[in-house]
């Protein structure tokens, strides 16, 4: 404390001006300048009226604190931590203030009659005791043994002004308020070794909270799931019924929270600190199959029986599906190979129902090609995924019989594409090719399906002649392409 009281005698003593007229000091008071110019007024003849003597008493003034003696700081910059480092900061450390550059803290008025400059730099006093004794900053003032608001007083902390100061003795007796601008450079003091907040402190989740957690999510999740298996089946026994727009949104945000609730069991269930038995939940109750048949296909197809009046909620609908299908591939990847298989069926569907524009088509049955063939390659040994490609190689005749004799020959064949390989036999088991078809086409589909159909054995014999025929000048007519073609022939 006597440091800061000689530093402040030091200070009164600078404020002293001198007169450019007639070279007398005088204190730094506006009114003192005026009566010595008065009483003296063919020594200052430059000096008429009260503003210009102001004028001159500013310049003064800002010339007086230009060339004003500064006291010596000759504390460390180093700051130590706990109540030495509060005890320093109570002290008058100046230090924080040569670091912040140009913002100027004024410390707290010690008597009425002192007037300073705004620009005069003083000794800082760094406390910073908060008004409201109740709050952090009070706290921490009195575990530091630093007296209260009633005792010590605010501080003023305000910006260098750009211009002439014109203050009014009133405004110059109370210490200027607390600019909210400043309350980083406040908590930076009130907190010397953290400029930068910490980041939270996060407890990893034990696995009776993961087991909590996936048991409340199954519980909402079979709520769900029992509403919309009922609604999907009230309305398929109706498909007549028309519904309004408001009750195809409400069906398309039931359907939404269900795969929401499907998205939080498959990320607690498979959560990294889950054990085997927990990750097992999703396989043991068929999830992904639930999910695709109850929260997906069944909506669908009721959207697909209300065509066209359900044209754009279908879409709706797919978009979000697609989306959720998509963010399940990427963050829950031990059932890869069924979200794979369910991308491409929605990407069929969304091809399925293009009828307007031929490129939004072509794009969509581009994009279920490509999934259902990573599909394939996942499980090659399923025959579902390679009747859905036949599917989707229409009208290529060759490429559909392919992958229907890949689906019935795998290990796990899928039964239905018997069913579906009649349909591309049945139109060239007659004496009349399709028309559609290319003859080359037509000959070589003919031929298989009469050894898998047995029907219209008597056209064997022609069909093979016929495909002899014309292998030799089709290959000289695709040239290179044949390579692909002659592939599916070899294959078959």
């Amino acid at each position: 404390m006597n440091r800061v009281k000689n530093l402040r005698k030091s200070g009164a003593a600078a404020r002293r001006i001198t007169c450019p007229e007639c070279k007398a000091e005088l204190d730094s008071n506006l009114e003192d300048f005026k009566a010595h110019v008065r009483d003296n007024v063919s020594e200052h003849g430059n000096l008429t009226g009260d503003a210009a003597i102001a004028d001159a008493f500013e310049r003064i003034s800002l010339r007086s604190t230009e060339y004003a003696g500064q006291p010596s700081n000759k504390l460390s910059k180093k700051r130590s931590s706990g109540p030495a480092a509060l005890e320093s900061i109570d002290h008058g450390d100046t230090s924080m203030g040569n670091e912040r550059g140009n913002k100027k803290v004024c410390s707290p008025t010690s008597s009425q009659h002192q007037h300073a400059s705004p620009n005069r730099k003083h000794p800082v006093n760094r406390s910073r005791t908060h008004q409201n004794n109740s709050g952090r900053y009070g706290l921490r003032a009195g575990l530091a043994g630093r007296p209260s608001n009633t005792e010590q007083g605010s501080i003023g902390v305000g910006r260098q002004p750009k211009g002439i100061f014109h203050a009014s003795k009133a405004s110059q007796q109370q210490p200027p308020p607390i600019d909210t601008q400043y309350n980083f450079t406040k908590n930076l003091i009130d907190n010397p070794h953290t400029s930068v907040t910490p980041q939270p402190e996060t407890n990893p989740i034990s696995h009776e909270q993961l087991v909590a957690e996936v048991k409340g999510i199954y519980a909402g999740l079979v709520m769900i799931e029992t509403k919309c298996i009922e609604v999907d089946n009230s309305q398929s026994t109706d498909p007549e019924q028309k519904l309004t727009k408001d009750q195809w949104q409400a069906l398309i945000a039931l359907h939404r929270t269900l795969l929401h609730e499907h998205h939080d069991f498959f990320l607690a269930s498979q959560h990294p600190g889950a054990n085997a038995a927990l990750r097992r939940l999703a396989s043991k109750y068929a999830m992904p199959a639930r999910m695709w048949r109850h929260g997906i296909h069944s909506f669908l197809e009721l959207l697909r029986r209300r065509l066209p009046d359900s044209y754009e909620y279908m879409l709706t609908f797919l978009y979000l599906a697609y989306a959720m299908m998509a963010l399940l591939y990427e963050t829950v990847p031990n059932f890869k190979d069924t979200w794979v298989e369910c991308l491409g069926d929605i990407a069929r569907y969304r091809m399925a129902i293009e009828d307007n524009d031929l490129k939004d088509r072509e794009t969509w049955t581009g994009v279920a090609r490509q999934w259902y063939s990573l599909a394939s390659e996942m499980a090659p040994s399923t025959g579902r995924l390679y009747h859905h490609l036949a599917i989707l190689a229409r009208p290529n005749a060759v490429e559909q019989l392919y992958f229907y004799t890949k689906s019935l020959c795998v290990l796990i064949p899928f039964q239905s594409a018997r069913e579906s390989i009649m349909t591309l036999f049945d139109p060239v088991l007659t004496a009349a090719a399709a028309p559609r078809l290319p003859a080359i086409d037509a000959a070589f589909v003919r031929v298989h399906g009469i050894f898998c159909s047995k029907k219209s054995k008597e056209l064997l014999d022609p069909s093979i002649d016929e495909y002899c025929t014309l292998l030799d000048p089709y290959i000289g007519k695709v040239t290179k392409k044949f390579l692909e073609v002659g592939q599916v022939y070899q294959i078959e």
